[in-house]
């Protein structure tokens, strides 16, 4: 059985630890239907306490041994926490598209709330750009 990961930062293509990624299905750039908050202190942190702006990453469909990956790597429950999101996205092959080709799909994403005391909020809910070509167009 597989489930749907909303990713936003070094889990996304070109990151360091997108190789846990390596046996999953990519489906598309995505951004949350909800604002929340970006934080970043080396690593970006994401927060439901504010609603800043969207949250702009990657959707990916991993099977049950890849979201157990996820969860050791993101401190799950503890550190990060797991929970379901709605996320609009365009299927990555789409080159010339209409809103009709806007998809909402319901996927986990990795809150935390412990934002360290020096990090810097990023405005743009985007940590170090990478592939988001269709992001603005979501927005």
């Amino acid at each position: 059985m597989s489930v749907t990961v909303f990713v936003y930062g070094t889990l996304k293509r070109g990151k360091h630890n997108n190789y846990l990624m390596s046996n999953s299905k990519y489906l598309g750039v995505g951004v949350t239907k909800r604002k929340y908050a970006m934080y970043e202190h080396g690593i970006p942190y994401v927060s439901q306490k504010t609603q800043t702006t969207e949250i702009v990453g990657e959707l990916y469909e991993v099977d049950r041994h890849t979201l157990k990956s996820l969860d050791m790597l993101e401190g799950h429950p503890d550190w990060y926490v797991r929970q379901e999101v709605e996320v609009l996205f365009i299927q990555d092959h789409i080159a010339n598209f209409s809103e009709d080709d806007i998809r909402v799909k319901t996927a986990w994403i990795y809150f935390n709330e412990q934002i360290p005391k020096n990090a810097i909020e990023n405005e743009t809910g985007i940590f170090e750009s990478g592939n988001n070509r269709y992001a603005s167009q979501l927005l």
